[in-house]
């Protein structure tokens, strides 16, 4: 309140002032409200303007992103973006807006469709996507890894779908798995899958009690095409055979290729009616079919082993390990064929794995020892070489011979170190004889193929010599004739590097091997070796004879001397001497021997009595060689003949002849039907190609059934018999038949002298 005392002026004045200063807070409020308004209109504006550029990006980011983008609101397709129009294969976006979204997934992917929808899009981009198939437009399946999302879009509650095509990257993965489990050259499964679908077939027959086969096959003389026609035709045929097999089973059957040539089939459940030996047997068919290769027509087969489920066991593994045992007895017992697998035959692998277990342990405690054979000199009778054998003294074992365990160290490449193991014993026990002033001979040691081709041989050899301070010349090398197959050249080359050396060397086994003179008559060697095969059947087999005298006269014919081992009678040795070979060995002179009987013998100076020229002329002795199983008919002649000029030889069989011709000369043969029911005739033709000389008399028996007329006339006509004596005869026409004889055996030997 003014005093009442205040002019009117200075009250007016100080309303002004109020007035003025309301005013001015006033405007000055209404100055800063409007800067306010301005700040939030710009900050609106910029707002708009971020959140226009976001919308922007994120609809550019949905544009541009290789993965296939949806939106769906009530089931209905209301977004997509390109590349979710390019994986369903719409031409425009269009054709598929509005559209139910469920069309796009078949329904057996509805599961998993479900499963990788998500409410909260960070919750979905954490977990693993889905992988299911989308369908096309044009009915195409599109395999993709999906996730969803809820999301409000559009003021709706919709789903937001994110695929990425894994198509082309499942092909790849597909194609490498097949790489994986497939052989590349026959489209076959490996052993891999075949092993899988056999332990599921397995398991299946176990549930169903059903059965199923397992056949391993092989094919017979692969190697000779792929080396005569190339690995190119190899291949082909190895397609052909492929494919032959995937039509000679069933479409549920496995067909599999395991390597090389070796192919294994799983002949599922059920087998039905047909059994596996009836497929193996239609395989073995269809194999031997004509096939053209390089031009010309090839006849392939195959040998194959089964095993059956459950009788030869339930686990995929063994099955093939079985039906490959199989597989090698069916090599074995001639190709082209089959066999089941049986318990022997396991029994039989064992025992073979146990023996080559022995041979390693052999070797590391040195149960090894060397026997001695003499080798002979048929011209003076002495001992002029011998021949290491090796033998294997096993403690559990005993004395094994080498024919059971000399397979299975070359098998399992042993051979090469008990090769030299015997080539170091054989040095060593000739110096401890020099030392101990035993009169020593040449020792031959046996080299096998696979020892031979390491090309080593010349350092082995070398440093043997001189470790123990050996001249050459007491060592001998028995090489087989087939080493020089793989590479003639060298091994051409190797035996002039030995033989430069001043060791000997001979062709062992000869005849039985590929002989190729074209080679063997550029190999540095000093002996053929004639294999026992042909000479314990010289004196009875006109084949084997001449397969002898052949090698004999080749042998001379190349300036090499000629050895036969397997000498067992005296027959065999007259008849070697008498066809002119130079040396023997075998049993007829003495057994193999261990050191201290080998040593006893060179200090004793043993011979071998040995006829008095190797080619006899005929000795005109009127020798009768009576050939009878029957004890009177023996009886009979021998008191027939006591009185007469005529010495009488008996041989109760046929073969115990052979042994008496090859020792003897003999003027007349006389022989009936032999024991075991041979023909007299028969007998006579192998004589008359055997022994020429011997006149061949015929003794029939009417009550035997003897020879029918016309096979004695036809006999007769050859020459196979001289005359026949019908039993029971006089004694008088028996006596004037073999004193006809004679004069014939006398005019031929006069003829041939």
């Amino acid at each position: 309140m003014q005093p009442p005392d205040a002019p009117v002026s200075t009250v007016a004045s100080r309303s002004l002032l109020r007035e003025r200063a309301a005013r001015k807070e006033a405007e000055s409020l209404l100055e800063q409200k409007s800067r306010e308004l301005y700040d939030i209109n710009q900050n609106l504006r910029q707002l708009n303007s971020h959140i226009e550029e976001s919308e922007a990006r994120y609809r550019s980011l949905v544009e541009l992103i290789p993965d296939a983008i949806w939106i769906h609101t009530g089931g209905k397709i209301v977004f997509l973006n390109p590349a979710a129009q390019r994986l369903f294969g719409a031409a425009s976006a269009g054709s598929l807006l509005g559209t139910d979204a469920d069309a796009r997934v078949p329904a057996e992917f509805h599961a998993q469709l479900a499963e990788g929808t998500y409410n909260d899009i960070s919750l979905a981009q954490q977990q693993p996507r889905s992988a299911l198939q989308l369908l096309r437009l044009d009915g195409a399946l599109v395999d993709v890894e999906y996730f969803g999302c809820r999301l409000w879009f559009n003021n709706a509650d919709s789903v937001m779908s994110v695929a990425h095509d894994v198509t082309e990257r499942r092909q790849q993965e597909k194609a490498i798995e097949h790489q994986a489990t497939h052989d590349q050259l026959t489209g076959l499964p490996n052993r891999a899958l075949f092993l899988d679908r056999l332990a599921h077939a397995i398991r299946r027959a176990e549930r169903r009690k059903e059965r199923l086969a397992v056949v391993f096959l092989d094919l017979d003389k692969f190697k000779q095409v792929n080396d005569t026609l190339g690995h190119a035709v190899g291949d082909e045929l190895l397609r052909v055979v492929a494919s032959t097999l995937r039509h000679s089973v069933r479409d549920f059957d496995t067909v599999a290729r395991l390597g090389g040539d070796e192919f294994v089939l799983l002949l599922d459940s059920p087998l039905g009616e047909t059994t596996p030996g009836m497929i193996a047997e239609r395989i073995g068919e269809h194999l031997a079919r004509p096939v053209l290769l390089a031009g010309q027509e090839h006849v392939i087969t195959g040998s194959m082993g089964l095993s059956l489920y459950p009788n030869d066991g339930d686990q995929a593994e063994n099955l093939l390990r079985q039906a490959d045992i199989a597989m090698y007895r069916a090599k074995q017992a001639g190709r082209n064929g089959f066999q089941f697998f049986t318990q022997e035959m396991q029994q039989r692998l064992d025992a073979r794995v146990t023996l080559e277990q022995g041979l390693m342990r052999a070797l590391q405690r040195d149960e090894f020892v060397l026997h001695y054979q003499p080798q002979v000199d048929l011209a003076s009778g002495k001992v002029i070489g011998l021949e290491a054998l090796l033998r294997w003294q096993s403690p559990e074992l005993g004395l094994v011979p080498p024919m059971q365990f000399i397979p299975v160290a070359e098998e399992s490449n042993l051979i090469t170190a008990i090769g030299g193991w015997v080539l170091d014993k054989a040095c060593a026990t000739l110096r401890a004889w020099l030392d101990a002033g035993v009169p020593v001979v040449p020792v031959a040691v046996n080299v096998a193929a696979s020892q031979f081709a390491h090309q080593n041989m010349e350092t082995v050899l070398r440093d043997a010599l001189a470790r123990y301070s050996l001249e050459p010349g007491l060592i001998e090398f028995e090489l087989t004739e087939s080493l020089s197959m793989v590479d003639p050249e060298a091994s051409i080359a190797l035996m002039h590097r030995l033989k430069a050396i001043g060791i000997t060397m001979s062709i062992d086994d000869f005849g039985t091997g590929y002989s190729n003179l074209s080679y063997l008559k550029r190999f540095p060697v000093d002996k053929l070796k004639i294999d026992q095969s042909f000479t314990r059947g010289m004196a009875s087999d006109p084949e084997d004879r001449s397969i002898v005298t052949a090698v004999i006269r080749l042998a001379h014919s190349l300036g090499l001397r000629a050895i036969a081992e397997g000498v067992e009678t005296e027959g065999q040795m007259q008849l070697l001497a008498r066809h002119g070979c130079d040396e023997i060995q075998g049993y007829y002179f003495s057994r193999p021997l261990a050191e201290p009987g080998i040593v006893a013998m060179l200090r004793s100076g043993a011979m071998l009595e040995v006829p008095l020229t190797g080619q006899r002329k005929p000795e005109l002795r009127r020798t009768v060689l009576l050939v009878d199983h029957e004890p009177r008919t023996q009886a009979h002649f021998r008191r027939l003949l006591d009185s007469t000029p005529y010495e009488l030889l008996s041989a109760l069989k046929m073969e115990d002849a052979y042994e008496v011709l090859a020792s003897r000369e003999v003027g007349v043969v006389l022989s009936g039907r032999g024991p075991e029911g041979r023909s007299g005739v028969d007998f006579f033709e192998r004589i008359k190609r055997l022994y020429p000389a011997a006149v061949r008399v015929l003794l029939t028996r009417e009550a035997e059934g003897g020879d029918s007329a016309a096979g004695l006339a036809d006999a007769i006509n050859l020459g196979a018999v001289y005359k026949f004596i019908a039993a029971p005869d006089d004694d008088a026409h028996v006596l004037e038949t073999l004193a006809s004889a004679f004069e014939q055996y006398e005019r031929q030997a006069g003829a041939a002298s």
